[in-house]
């Protein structure tokens, strides 16, 4: 099987209300996504947070056989044509194409699933315009408890003052029972993460993720250090092996969560998840994109275990995005949905989903 040609799409979906994080505002939902065809007649599909540069892309891929997928990612990466985020679009691809020609999914490929369904995490609560924004978080949290799921995540890093209204309120809504996980996006500096955490910590809370910069290891292991009852995490926005290296080895995290889609796609998150798992940290990996990285996370995350050898069991929980993209909702033919808080793991070959090429074509901008 030898590699025929390579499209690139810049996908950019338009919401219908904005929402914030602590950082900045969100009007569009965008993605980098590759399209590898193959002399066998298969298709191979991969998202990127990173734009490709198609005919350097090609000139590197083409009469290429998919199942060298390390060789085309080491040499991708040597030759500097494009980070490790675009690269990871492209070892996506090659996956599904591995899994098709050989009729497996890819949880198979990656040496077996430890479990066919995976709970989840409702993962929204942003910020919005509303007139009563603490109602309204309150609302959406109450709705996804309703649904079914048992952990839900919410944006913070907004403020002292925000963080600490809203995290209470919307603990005392959902009660005990559920999990609840804060994200602050990096919004903070170490002084003032610290000083939120002690306040949002009295709401017993899962984690903690991104207090302060993505790639501030002594900060992190600051902040972890000061809220020894609160568990770190983080590393969804960090590129290869080698940014996660101190990060594991200085344990600034308690949980790591690699994202496909920057990291380096399945060949190099493998070997992310080994170094955590040596060093006894939890992956959970990181997911916010289009259906395809939905469905390669989901492929990936049936295969890790529960928990790292010695580490006493913890629930294994998949990052379900509830926020409105139709690049997550439309693109796949069959989209994957949650049944009762969990996210099933599709069967088919590859990533076990067939694109919509109708809603490609919608929304693939220049």
């Amino acid at each position: 099987m030898k590699i025929t040609d390579v499209r690139c799409y810049h996908l950019s979906y338009p919401l219908q209300e904005a929402f914030a994080n602590s950082r900045t505002w969100v009007h569009h939902r965008t993605a980098h996504v590759v399209e590898i065809h193959t002399d066998s007649g298969h298709i191979g599909w991969g998202e990127g947070m990173a734009r490709l540069p198609q005919e350097a892309t090609k000139t590197h891929l083409l009469g290429r056989d998919p199942f060298d997928s390390r060789r085309i990612w080491l040499d991708l990466a040597e030759h500097g044509w494009g980070n490790i985020a675009a690269i990871s679009a492209v070892d996506i691809a090659l996956w599904d194409l591995r899994g098709k020609a050989l009729e497996l999914p890819i949880y198979q490929l990656l040496g077996g699933a430890s479990r066919h369904r995976i709970p989840a995490y409702a993962s929204g609560l942003f910020r919005r315009e509303r007139a009563d924004n603490t109602a309204a978080l309150v609302d959406e949290a109450q709705g996804y408890a309703d649904a079914g799921f048992g952990a839900i995540k919410m944006k913070v890093g907004q403020g002292i003052g925000y963080d600490t209204t809203n995290v209470g309120a919307i603990r005392q809504a959902i009660g005990k029972d559920i999990l609840f996980a804060v994200d602050a996006n990096c919004g903070y500096d170490v002084g003032t993460a610290i000083a939120v955490g002690r306040r949002l910590a009295e709401h017993d809370l899962y984690w903690f993720e991104e207090p302060v910069g993505a790639n501030d290891v002594a900060g992190n292991i600051e902040v972890r250090q000061a809220l020894s009852s609160l568990p770190i995490a983080g590393g969804e926005q960090l590129q290869g092996l080698t940014a996660f290296r101190d990060m594991i080895s200085q344990r600034a995290f308690d949980i790591v969560q690699p994202n496909l889609s920057i990291a380096g796609g399945f060949t190099e998150c493998q070997r992310i998840e080994a170094l955590a798992q040596a060093h006894g940290l939890r992956v959970l990996p990181h997911m916010w994109g289009t259906a395809i990285r939905l469905a390669a996370t989901v492929q990936w995350h049936a295969t890790i275990p529960d928990e790292p050898e010695g580490i006493s069991p913890q629930p294994s929980l998949f990052e379900f995005d509830m926020t409105e993209n139709g690049l997550r909702t439309q693109l796949a033919c069959e989209p994957i949905k949650t049944v009762d808080g969990y996210v099933p793991v599709p069967g088919a070959p590859g990533l076990g989903i067939e694109i919509n090429r109708q809603v490609l074509e919608r929304y693939a901008v220049q």
